[in-house]
């Protein structure tokens, strides 16, 4: 085992000497981005259009792949010492595009809910936006993320 560990470790460092695993770093985080994309525009034509895209295409293992590769993201990033700088302001239309785009996901979503249920997932809908509004846009130097 100690020899595949040195083996695998050594094949790693060659790897990233010659700079394929920058260029892997990037391409797969374009990919990320284009497939996390992708599958916002499906999962909102499938809230449009309640099975059109499920029929065809299982969004589950959609978002499980992507999920996966974003882990293998982070681990490239950990072992090339690359990090993301998240700078997100307020008034960027981006984040206001995704607040409005999950408040209409939320109001199509909710009457198929019991209506006892209902005032929970909007408090916990709250609860959950938040924790990450603090997290993205909290004024401190030191932030969680």
């Amino acid at each position: 085992m100690e020899n595949f560990t040195l083996y695998l470790s050594e094949k790693i460092l060659y790897l990233k000497k010659n700079g394929v695993l920058t260029i892997s770093y990037a391409l797969l985080t374009e990919a990320l981005f284009i497939g996390y994309l992708a599958f916002i525009a499906l999962f909102t034509l499938e809230m449009l259009l309640p099975t059109f895209v499920t029929v065809r295409l299982n969004l589950t293992t959609f978002f499980f792949i992507l999920f996966s590769f974003s882990f293998v993201l982070a681990f490239l990033g950990h072992i090339l010492n690359l990090t993301f700088d998240q700078k997100i302001q307020k008034k960027n239309p981006l984040v206001w595009i995704g607040l409005f785009w999950t408040i209409g996901i939320l109001i199509l979503s909710l009457p198929h809910f019991p209506p006892l249920l209902i005032p929970f997932i909007i408090i916990t809908f709250l609860l959950i936006g938040y924790l990450f509004w603090k997290i993205f846009f909290d004024e401190r130097d030191e932030k969680l993320v």
